[in-house]
């Protein structure tokens, strides 16, 4: 091979490899999404992929922590809130398109515990003294968390939880680990997180009334920063046809 053959061959190669990365990044989805919706999300990804061919890189945890992340430039395509607040902020700032902005699904919290025997039902194990410990996601990041309080205030048991009473979790995850561990008696968690494929509830569950806390309202946006808005919003539009809509219902979710 001629010495200028090998130049243009090595220049060939290094592009090659160059544009590689942004082959493969054409095929996939950057996802932040709330720790809640994440098991749902599961579900949903397979699915789309086998309707587009694209595939969902998914990062899960709590909105607040999501939403700093963005601030600061993670490289985000997407990002599925569990609240309305974030995603708006997102948007006056710039930092989300707010064509894109919509609800996705209706959150549903529940005070749940794998043990039987506790008198969850209309929350009066929460003013009990055999109370020691209820599992509750950070309210400050976290949407279910901040209703969890509105509940407990209305209540009026909340001030005496807080003297050492709440475990506080980072994420639901982490808060039906809590429980699941015996770190805490009960928590207030997702519905979504304890319901069964057949529409069944697994252990002992209270469903507080949903007058009693702010919606939970779960809005997505595209991110501006991210090079693939066009795709971002195709799964956006695919996440409200009835494929979709169908997995959300079954999981728990209003529509």
């Amino acid at each position: 091979m001629y010495p200028s053959h090998r130049i243009v061959f090595r220049i060939l190669v290094i592009l090659s490899l160059l544009l590689l990365p942004l082959t493969l990044l054409a095929n996939e989805l950057r996802v932040a999404v709330a720790a809640n919706f994440l098991g749902t999300l599961n579900k949903l990804a397979p699915l789309y992929e086998a309707h587009s061919g694209q595939t969902l890189l998914i990062s899960s945890g709590s909105t607040g922590r999501h939403y700093a992340q963005i601030v600061n430039g993670a490289p985000f395509d997407l990002f599925l809130s569990a609240d309305i607040e974030r995603p708006t902020l997102l948007v006056k700032e710039g930092l989300a398109l707010a064509d894109s902005r919509f609800t996705y699904a209706r959150g549903v919290l529940v005070l749940w515990s794998d043990r039987m025997d506790l008198p969850l039902q209309d929350g009066a194990f929460l003013s009990s003294p055999e109370l020691r410990h209820l599992a509750l996601v950070n309210p400050r990041t976290a949407p279910y968390g901040a209703a969890g309080v509105e509940v407990m205030e209305q209540l009026g048991v909340y001030n005496q939880l807080q003297g050492g009473r709440i475990a506080q979790a980072e994420n639901l995850t982490q808060a039906m680990q809590y429980v699941t561990s015996s770190t805490a008696q009960a928590g207030f968690l997702a519905l979504s997180q304890i319901i069964e494929p057949d529409g069944a509830l697994r252990g002992n569950a209270w469903l507080p009334p949903v007058s009693s806390y702010s919606s939970l309202e779960q809005q997505a946006v595209v991110l501006t920063s991210s090079p693939q808005q066009e795709a971002a919003q195709a799964f956006l539009d695919w996440l409200q046809g009835e494929e979709a809509r169908a997995v959300i219902k079954a999981a728990g979710y209003g529509l």
